[in-house]
C-alpha cells in the first residue's frame, strides 16, 4: 500500500503533528515532512544561520513539486503524518501535484496579530498559488490577520505544479516571506506581546521539471514500526528511476544515514546501497526507465521515542553522460513509530529469562528456606531496564516476608549507560522460630528516578518467592517452588490424568548419613510415587531434576470419566541418619475424559420451517443411574445481536438411560451422531425484520443432580452455538467522513471521494469497499461517470441501509441504526429517513437534488473558454473547483444539508467550499 494511502488514525496524531513540524530555525526531517527536495534543487539539509520564531507554526516550510506528480495532498488535524494525501492515478506516489500548508500562531494572545506576507517567484505560471482555508479560495494576500492561536484558527496556502511542455531552465524555488510580526489590542492599536518584532518562518516551493533528464523518486510506501510482538510493518520501500535515457549508466547512491537521527543505523537500514541505471532499449537491454526499489527496514533503538522522521539521502548521480552527471534528487522521508516496551528484564537462577511490560507482573518459581541451607541459590536472579531511560533509575526493594528472609540487595542504581547492563538482586531464607507450614512471600521494588517513565507510568514486577519451613521440630520437610501447589490438603499437587508433578524432600541440617522416608499412595488408580526417597548430606540443601531427594507424582490415565480424584502420598517413619515422621503429601488428579460429546447438523433460518438437529452423547458410563439434561435458548439482552433468534427446542429434557456411555468409535463430538447410545433435540430459529445477517446463538444445557457413581461430579455440558440464517436482503453501513472536502476530488472525480472514503474509514465499521454517495453526470467517460440507479450507482434495490458512527451492535447495525431500505429503483426519499446520517446541520457533496437526480447549477456555471470543460456542473463532475486557465472563476455543485433528524434539503455551494461525504458500504 502507498503511504499516500495509508492512513493511521491515532488519538496522539495532533500532538504528532505538531511535535514532527512545528516551525524552528533548524532545517531538518521534519522541516521537509513527506516531500524531501527537488529533484534539480540543490539545497541540501544543514544548519541554517537565519532563525525564525517558533511562536508560529508552519506546517511544511519545504514544499517539492513536481510537473508529473500524482499526489494531492491537504493539510490534516486527524492522520498521524499531518496530511491527507490522495494518490490521483492509484500506484506509486510519485511526487506532489499540489500541496496545501498551514500557518497558526501557538501561544494566545488578546486582540489581532498580522503577519505580512510577500511572494517571490521565478516560476511565472509554472505554480499556481492560492490561499484556500478559511474558504473560499482567494490569491494569497499580502497579510494574514488572527485573532486567535491553535490549529483551528490556521490559514493555509495551497500550491499548485502547472504541467507544461517545455524544458524549463533550473531557477532558485519560490519564496513565501512571512514578515515581522505586529500584535495589536482589541482597538487595533499596535502593542507589545508575545510576538511582538519576531519573524515567522518561511515558506520554499520547488518545481521539479519532468522536460529533460532527470531522477524520479517516489514517497516511502508506509509508516514503519520498529520490530516488536504487536509491529507488523517493519519495513517500506520507496522507487527510484530516470526520466530520459542515458547515454551512459548512471549510479546514484543511497544514504541512509545522512540524517544525524539515524546515525549508525539507529533507527534503520537501507538495502541496496547503491543504484544503477543501464542505457539501452527499456525494458529490453536497459533498466533506466524501470523502478527500483529501496527497502528501509526498521531497527528498534530500545528508547521510548514516539514516531521519528529521518531523511534517507538520494547522493547525487554519477555517469559520464554529462546531463545525468551530478544531478541531485530528492530526498525521500522516512517515519519509524516506536515499538520499544519501557519495563524490566530478568534472568532467573536457573538461566530462564522473561519481560514485564508497563503493566508489571508477578514472577515465580522461587524458594528459600527458614533454616537458611539454600543461601540465595534458589532466589537470586538478575534485572536490567529494557529501554534507556533519561535519568538514572534507582530500584529500593522490599518484603512481606516477615522473619522469613533478609534482603541482602536493598537498591540496585540503573544509568543512561549501563541500563542494558543486568545487575543481581539476592534474598536468603531466615528462621522464624516457628511451624506454620511452607507459605509464599513476595520481593518487590519501587522505581525512583526524574525518568516519568519509570518513576510513574511502568508497574513494578513482583517475585514470589517459597519458604519452606524446616526449621523448629520440623527436621524433614517437603518443599517446591513458588507457582506450584503446596501439596497440602487445602492446596494439592494436581495434574490432568497422564501428568506428573513434583516435591522434594529437605532437612533441617546435614544429615550424617543417609536419610530414608519411604512412599505409599492412597489411590494407585489415580497416581503412583516411587517406594522411597533419600536425603543425603549432597542434597538436603538440593531442589533439583533427578535427585535421590526428589518424589516424583505420576498422575494414571484411566478410562473412566470420574472428574477430579484427591489422593494422598503417605510419608513413613525416615530410616538411616534420622528417625522423624514427615508430612504426607497431597495430590489431585484431573479427568481428561470428556463428560459429554456435542454436535448439530443443519442451521435454523428465519422464515422457514429449517431445524437444527443436535445429538449428546455420555463420554463415560452412568452405571448406577440415569443422567438427565434440561434444554433451554440462552438468554441475551434485550438489543443485542443474539437476542431473539433461538426458537422452540423439542425435546427438554432428554434422558440417557443406565449404560449409555458412547461407543470408543464415536468417542468425540464429530462421531456423536453416529453413535447408538446417543439422544437428540431440535431447535427452531425466530424471525425478525431486522437486516442482521446469520447470527449465533446459542443452546444451555444443564445437567440435573444425580447420584451416579460416575456423573454425580460432572459439570454440565458447555454451551452449544447454533446458527440462525438471515431471510432479508443484504445490510449495507453507511457512514459520515470526519473531515470535510472541497468540490475538486482530483482527476478522477467521484472516484477520488470513494478513495477519500476508504481512506478515512472511523473505527468500528464492518470492513469492505465503502464508495460515495455522489453523482457526476459528467458525460466525460466511464471512468469518472454515476449516475443514479444508473452507471456505477452505489445503492441496490432492496438492501437494507444503515448508520454506522461507532463501534457496537447498537450504533451500527439496521436493528438499530437503520437509515432506509432502498426501493425498487434502488432509491430513497433523503426527506424522509429513519434517522440523520450525522449531525443536523452537517453539509455533504451529492451532486443530486432530494429526488435522486443529477442536479445542474445553471445560474453558477461560468464559461471555463479554452479550457474544454464540457460539463461544468457538479464541479464539473467534482474534477474542478474553478477554470483552469482563470482560478477566480469558481465553479459550483450540489450539496445536502442535513436539516433535521430525518431530512436533508439540496442547494448548491461554491466548489472551494469544503463538505462532508457520504460513503457507503458496497
Amino acid at each position: 500500500m502507498n503511504s499516500t494511502k495509508h492512513r493511521l488514525a491515532s488519538s496522539l496524531s495532533l500532538f504528532l503533528v505538531s511535535l514532527l513540524v512545528s516551525c524552528s530555525g533548524a532545517a531538518t526531517a521534519g522541516d521537509n515532512l513527506l516531500f524531501g527536495i527537488s529533484e534539480r534543487f540543490e539545497r541540501t539539509f544543514g544548519n541554517p544561520t537565519t532563525t525564525c520564531s517558533s511562536d508560529v507554526t508552519i506546517s511544511t516550510k519545504l514544499v517539492s513539486l513536481s510537473e508529473d506528480g500524482d499526489v494531492n495532498s491537504t493539510f490534516s488535524t486527524v492522520n498521524e503524518n499531518g496530511l491527507d494525501d490522495v494518490d490521483t492515478d492509484g500506484g506509486t506516489s510519485w511526487g506532489y501535484r499540489s500541496f496545501q500548508t498551514c500557518i497558526y500562531p501557538n501561544a494566545p494572545f488578546s486582540g489581532s496579530l498580522e503577519i505580512p506576507v510577500s511572494v517571490t517567484s521565478n516560476y511565472g505560471t509554472r505554480i499556481t498559488s492560492l490561499r484556500t482555508y478559511p474558504a473560499p479560495d482567494v490569491a494569497i494576500p499580502t497579510k494574514l490577520t488572527f485573532t486567535g492561536n491553535g490549529v483551528a484558527e490556521r490559514q493555509c496556502f495551497k500550491f499548485t505544479a502547472v504541467q507544461d511542455t517545455d524544458r524549463s531552465a533550473k531557477v532558485d524555488p519560490m519564496t513565501v516571506a512571512l514578515g515581522t510580526m505586529v500584535q495589536k489590542n482589541g482597538s487595533g492599536e499596535e502593542v507589545s506581546g508575545t510576538y511582538t518584532g519576531k519573524d515567522a518562518c518561511d515558506i520554499s516551493v520547488a518545481v521539479d521539471d519532468d522536460e529533460g533528464p532527470g531522477v524520479r523518486v517516489s514517497n516511502i510506501s508506509r509508516v514503519m514500526e520498529e520490530p516488536g510482538p504487536s509491529a507488523t510493518a517493519t519495513n517500506g520501500t520507496f522507487q527510484v528511476k530516470l526520466r530520459t535515457a542515458p547515454t551512459a549508466n548512471v549510479t546514484i547512491p543511497i544514504n541512509e544515514v545522512f540524517d544525524s537521527v539515524n546515525a549508525s543505523n539507529r533507527e534503520g537500514t537501507a538495502n541496496p546501497k547503491t543504484l544503477t541505471f543501464t542505457t539501452g532499449a527499456c525494458p529490453g537491454t536497459g533498466n533506466w526507465c524501470t523502478p527500483q526499489d529501496v527497502t528501509i527496514t526498521s531497527v528498534d533503538d530500545l528508547e521510548i521515542d514516539g514516531i521519528k522522521v529521518y531523511t534517507v539521502e538520494v547522493s547525487n548521480t554519477s555517469s559520464s553522460d554529462a546531463d545525468y552527471n551530478g544531478i541531485k534528487p530528492r530526498n525521500v522521508v522516512v517515519y519509524n513509530r516506536d515499538q520499544s516496551v519501557p519495563g524490566y528484564a530478568y534472568v532467573k537462577f536457573d538461566s530462564t529469562s522473561g519481560t514485564t511490560g508497563a503493566s508489571g507482573g508477578a514472577i515465580n518459581r522461587f524458594a528459600t528456606d527458614e533454616s537458611n541451607r539454600f543461601g540465595t541459590k534458589y532466589s537470586q536472579f538478575q534485572i536490567k531496564l529494557r529501554t534507556k531511560p533519561t535519568n538514572t533509575v534507582t530500584l529500593n526493594f522490599s518484603s512481606n516476608c516477615g522473619n522469613k528472609c533478609n534482603i541482602l540487595t536493598p537498591t540496585l542504581s540503573f544509568t543512561t549507560s549501563d541500563w542494558n547492563v543486568y545487575q543481581t538482586f539476592q534474598v536468603e531464607g531466615k528462621s522464624d522460630s516457628a511451624n506454620t507450614g511452607n507459605a509464599d512471600y513476595t520481593v518487590s521494588f519501587v522505581a525512583s528516578s526524574a525518568d516519568a517513565t519509570y518513576n510513574t507510568t511502568v508497574a513494578e514486577p513482583t517475585f514470589s518467592v517459597r519458604s519452606c519451613d524446616n526449621d523448629g521440630t520440623h527436621l524433614l520437610q517437603p518443599c517446591n517452588f513458588s507457582g506450584s501447589s503446596y501439596g497440602t490438603s487445602g492446596n494439592r499437587l494436581s495434574a490432568v490424568e497422564g501428568g506428573s508433578t513434583n516435591i522434594w524432600m529437605i532437612s533441617q541440617a546435614a544429615p550424617s548419613s543417609d536419610i530414608n522416608i519411604g512412599l505409599t499412595s492412597s489411590d494407585t488408580t489415580e497416581g503412583t510415587v516411587p517406594g522411597s526417597v533419600t536425603v543425603s548430606s549432597s542434597n538436603y540443601n538440593f531442589m533439583e531434576a533427578g535427585g535421590t531427594n526428589q518424589i516424583v507424582l505420576t498422575h494414571v490415565d484411566d478410562v473412566l470419566v470420574d472428574l477430579t480424584q484427591n489422593w494422598t502420598v503417605t510419608t513413613a517413619l525416615s530410616t538411616g541418619g534420622l528417625s522423624y515422621d514427615p508430612i504426607d503429601v497431597y495430590a489431585a488428579t484431573t479427568d481428561d475424559e470428556k463428560s459429554f460429546y456435542i454436535s448439530h447438523v443443519g442451521n435454523t433460518r428465519e422464515g422457514t420451517t429449517n431445524t437444527a438437529t443436535v445429538s449428546v452423547c455420555l463420554g463415560g458410563n452412568n452405571p448406577t443411574q440415569p443422567v438427565v439434561l434440561n434444554i433451554s435458548c440462552k438468554s441475551y439482552s434485550a438489543g443485542t445481536a443474539s437476542a431473539g433468534e433461538c426458537g422452540t427446542i423439542t425435546s427438554s429434557p432428554i434422558t440417557f438411560p443406565v449404560n449409555s456411555e458412547v461407543e470408543p468409535g464415536n468417542a468425540s463430538d464429530s462421531g456423536c451422531a453416529s453413535s447408538a447410545k446417543k439422544q437428540t433435540f431440535t431447535v427452531a430459529g425466530l424471525d425478525d425484520t431486522y437486516s442482521d445477517g446469520n447470527q449465533n446463538f446459542d443452546i444451555q444445557l444443564s445437567m440435573v443432580a444425580n447420584t451416579d457413581t460416575n456423573y454425580q461430579n460432572a459439570t454440565s455440558p458447555s454451551d452449544h452455538s447454533i446458527t440462525n440464517e438471515d431471510d432479508e436482503p443484504a445490510g449495507k453501513a453507511i457512514f459520515v467522513t470526519t473531515s470535510s472536502y472541497n468540490g475538486e476530488m482530483t482527476a478522477q472525480g467521484v472516484f477520488g471521494a470513494d478513495d477519500t472514503c476508504n481512506n478515512n474509514k472511523p473505527g468500528g465499521v464492518p470492513a469492505g469497499t465503502y464508495k460515495a454517495l455522489i453523482v457526476s453526470d459528467s458525460a466525460g467517460g466511464v471512468t469518472n461517470d454515476r449516475v443514479p440507479n444508473g452507471t456505477n450507482w452505489v445503492l441496490t434495490a432492496g438492501y437494507h441501509y444503515y448508520r454506522c458512527n461507532n463501534s457496537g451492535y447498537t450504533n451500527c447495525s439496521d436493528e438499530h441504526s437503520r437509515l432506509f431500505i432502498a426501493n425498487g429503483s434502488a432509491g430513497f426519499d433523503p426527506t424522509s429517513i429513519s434517522r440523520s446520517f450525522s449531525t443536523v446541520g452537517d453539509q455533504y457533496w451529492t451532486g443530486m437534488t432530494t429526488s435522486l437526480t443529477a442536479a445542474t447549477q445553471v445560474g453558477f456555471t461560468p464559461a471555463c473558454t479554452g479550457d474544454g470543460l464540457t460539463y461544468r456542473h457538479n464541479c464539473n463532475g467534482f474534477t474542478y473547483q474553478n477554470c483552469p486557465s482563470t482560478p477566480s472563476s469558481f465553479l459550483y455543485g450540489q450539496t445536502w444539508t442535513m436539516a433535521s433528524n430525518t431530512s436533508v434539503t439540496s442547494q448548491e455551494a461554491i466548489c472551494s467550499a469544503t463538505k462532508k461525504l457520504i460513503c457507503v458500504q458496497q
